[in-house]
Formats: structure tokens, C-alpha cells, sequence
């Protein structure tokens, strides 16, 4: 049985951060990413699944959790996400991504705009160990702090963005450039975010 809050652990970086840490401890679920369930076991923890082509999770634990493993060869996907389809077909309805960035810049680049590109209905954050991504549908309501760096990502460079409480505000503005919303600030305890169409990738940074 998969229990909330799900974490996905990918084979990146392991959590550090207090905020990644904490999410990671307080799981009921935690759905190793192939070799992800190596630094999870590490870290004396134990995965709930694991998921992927099954090429760089230790064999012992292959063995260790058979029951609990699901070999997914398919290579037109990567192991983050084969990991979230199945979950979403478990009825999930929000999953914290942790793991998804570090070791490889193409791999966390991947994983980062599965946010935006990727078809699932739940809602997905990616947490690192220096902030977190959410993605935007309609409008959103973000908790945020006076002084915290914002940035906005888009792939569909006719999306209107219209902005509150951000130092750099928007009114129907439109990312021509997939750099061209890096680099905002929070002005308050809360901003919120209005697009005309898709989906927005939001970042903010801890502290």
C-alpha cells in the first residue's frame, strides 16, 4: 500500500537541506528511483519501491526488497518518470521529488522540466537542497518571504503572466526567452501568479 505524503527519491544528489531532509523522514511512502534505493539505505532508511531499468540499484537489495521492486526496462523514459506514471495509476494525487538534480547537468535539466512537459494530473514538486519548482496552472498562490529570489520558466513563450507582490512585476507579460523570467524577488509573505494558457515553472530559493 502506498501511503501519503509519497516521496520520489531520484538517483541524484541526496537530500541535505533541513527542508528535503524533513520531507524525506516524514514520508509514508518513499519510491526509490533505481540506484536511488543505494543512498536510501545508506542513510539507514528503507524504500517502499523501486523503480527503473534496475541498472544501478546494488544487487543485494534487488534481492533484499523483491517484493517491492518493479523492473521497468523501458528506455524511452527515464526512471523519475516511469516512477511518477505508476504512482498516478495508484491514485496519488500530490508527490516532493527530491534527488532530481546533482551528478549529471543534463539529468537534473531532464528532470526539472518534466514539471512543465510531462502529461500527470498530480501535483509535483521538485525539492533540492537549495530550493523547490512547482509548476502553474490558472492561478496560484505561492508562501514565499520578503527578499526571496523567484523565478519563472516557460516553454510556450506566448503564455501571459501577470504578477503580485513580485520586485519585477508582470502584467500580461510573455517569456520570450526560457532565461527572461530568472532572477525576481518576493516582496511579501505571499505572491501569486495568473497565466493566460499551459504551465509556468516557478523556483524559489530557501533563504
Amino acid at each position: 500500500m502506498i501511503l501519503d505524503p509519497v516521496v520520489i527519491l531520484a538517483n541524484g544528489n541526496y537530500p541535505t537541506h533541513p527542508i528535503p531532509v524533513q520531507k524525506i523522514n516524514e514520508a509514508g511512502s518513499i519510491i526509490c528511483c533505481d540506484g536511488a534505493a543505494n543512498q536510501l539505505t545508506d542513510k539507514g532508511l528503507e524504500p517502499s519501491m523501486i523503480i527503473g531499468d534496475l541498472d544501478s540499484t546494488n544487487q543485494a537489495l534487488n534481492s533484499k526488497y523483491h517484493d517491492q521492486t518493479i523492473h521497468l526496462p523501458d528506455q524511452n523514459e527515464n526512471d523519475l518518470r516511469k516512477a511518477i506514471r505508476w504512482v498516478e495509476d495508484k491514485g496519488i494525487q500530490e508527490i516532493t521529488i527530491l534527488g532530481a538534480t546533482g551528478k549529471r547537468d543534463d539529468h537534473s535539466i531532464a528532470n526539472i522540466f518534466t514539471l512543465l512537459q510531462f502529461s500527470t494530473k498530480m501535483k509535483c514538486t521538485v525539492v533540492t537542497n537549495y530550493g523547490c519548482f512547482t509548476s502553474v496552472e490558472g492561478s496560484s498562490k505561492f508562501q514565499s518571504f520578503a527578499g526571496q529570489q523567484v523565478s519563472l520558466f516557460s516553454a510556450d513563450p506566448e503564455i501571459s503572466i501577470t504578477s503580485t507582490n513580485l520586485k519585477y512585476s508582470l502584467n500580461k507579460y510573455k517569456l520570450i526567452n526560457l532565461y527572461s523570467g530568472s532572477l525576481n524577488e518576493s516582496l511579501s509573505e505571499i505572491f501569486t501568479l495568473t497565466i493566460s494558457h499551459g504551465k509556468l515553472l516557478v523556483y524559489q530559493v530557501f533563504a
